[in-house]
């Protein structure tokens, strides 16, 4: 793997993109070998970074032009790239094989057939990855009738649900770049209520993001009405004092993808409602806290939340989302913290990382989402994501 370690900034933490990405290799063979799978071939672009480490600077643009094939017995992964990125990354020296790919995915199953066979793999366990289109899925598989394809996503999911120390670091700094997002949309709710409507809050926060070298950036705020129930997109509306808004979303730096919620009040004097339903919500966070640990299942995580909801009396209210938490890392990711489907209930481990965001929303009250960023360690767990609760709520 070549030495480019992209943005330059002095701030940031000291990261081994090289180690990074070797430990990263080191999880993704043994998993390979305990499934028996000597390579994956992937186009999801989420996935090829993690088997890659590219493209990390701009991950949404067409994500057909990225692809990997990843050998567990070979040294470094094969990339599938569009005409547009080879040249950069030979010179870059990012690995040496590097293939062009046709400018439509119709044209891809020749090249990959080949890719496969230079390898020596027209007859070995190839992991497919179930997220690809279908149609190019089931070309591969028609092409190679010899290959004994079997699907790999699940692999991968379990390869990268616990990071590793390099990743913790390069994911706590996109964490501190969203969170200056997050406050910037706070602070022009707060100050600003009555002078900025909602797609102008999120204006402010996106260009933050964008200033600090983020991409996809994508923070939304709702208030008042519009967010109970809540609506997860910006309008006009104004925002206005006396109300609860909801900021949510984040932005990706370099590869990864930090998203989490605040809901701030934006002045004036509360309801005992409006406070009932934020300190419920603050609450059920505390709960699930008290048992986050190695070996908790992510089931029980979203019981406590429940159990303090229900307390309240605002069950009903409750929800938006099949869910109360979701891992993250290269993007939201498997896992997901919820009760109502048993096959997605997973032990915490030591490295993983994922979100927990208990809501209620309360026609006539409003709408409160407070989502922060865990950080599962050996004794307990570590809180990443720092923009400030709204103490005014709060007893």
């Amino acid at each position: 793997m070549g030495a480019f370690l992209g943005y330059i900034e002095p701030t940031r933490p000291l990261i081994d993109w090289q180690l990074l990405q070797q430990l990263r290799w080191k999880r993704t063979r043994e998993a390979m070998a305990h499934e028996g799978i000597d390579a994956i071939l992937t186009n999801v672009v989420d996935n090829v970074i993690y088997l890659a480490g590219w493209p990390r600077f701009r991950t949404s643009v067409y994500e057909g032009s990225y692809g990997a094939l990843f050998l567990r017995e070979e040294k470094e992964p094969v990339i599938l790239c569009s005409e547009g990125d080879a040249r950069g990354l030979l010179q870059d020296r990012f690995y040496p094989d590097i293939r062009v790919m046709p400018p439509t995915q119709a044209r891809w199953p020749e090249p990959l057939k080949k890719a496969i066979l230079d390898y020596g793999l027209g007859k070995a366990k190839v992991g497919l990855d179930n997220r690809m289109q279908a149609s190019l899925y089931n070309a591969v598989v028609k092409a190679l009738p010899e290959v004994d394809f079997v699907n790999v996503t699940p692999v991968l999911n379990r390869a990268r649900a616990v990071k590793n120390p390099e990743e913790v670091k390069a994911y706590e700094y996109t964490v501190s770049l969203v969170e200056s997002g997050t406050n910037a949309a706070i602070k022009a709710c707060k100050e600003g209520w009555g002078r900025y409507t909602e797609i102008e809050v999120a204006a402010l926060a996106n260009h933050e993001l964008l200033r600090r070298g983020c991409n996809t950036p994508d923070i939304w705020c709702v208030s008042g009405e519009r967010a109970a129930p809540v609506r997860r997109y910006s309008t006009d509306k104004v925002v206005r004092g006396g109300e609860l808004a909801v900021i949510d979303g984040g932005a990706g730096f370099n590869g990864f993808k930090s998203e989490f919620a605040r809901t701030v009040w934006t002045g004036g004097r509360p309801t005992k409602e409006q406070k009932r339903v934020y300190q419920t919500v603050y609450n059920s966070l505390e709960a699930a806290k008290a048992i986050m640990k190695p070996g908790t299942r992510t089931s029980d995580l979203e019981r406590a939340c429940l159990k303090v909801v229900s307390a309240a009396g605002l069950e009903e209210h409750y929800g938006g989302y099949p869910y109360t938490g979701h891992g993250i890392g290269l993007r939201a990711e498997a896992f997901n913290v919820t009760t109502r489907y048993p096959d997605m209930d997973t032990a915490l481990e030591e490295g993983m990382i994922f979100n927990l965001e208990p809501g209620i929303w309360q026609e006539g009250v409003g709408g409160v989402r407070i989502e922060d960023t865990y950080l599962v360690t050996a004794t307990g767990y570590r809180v990443l994501s720092r923009a400030p609760y709204e103490d005014s709520l709060l007893d």
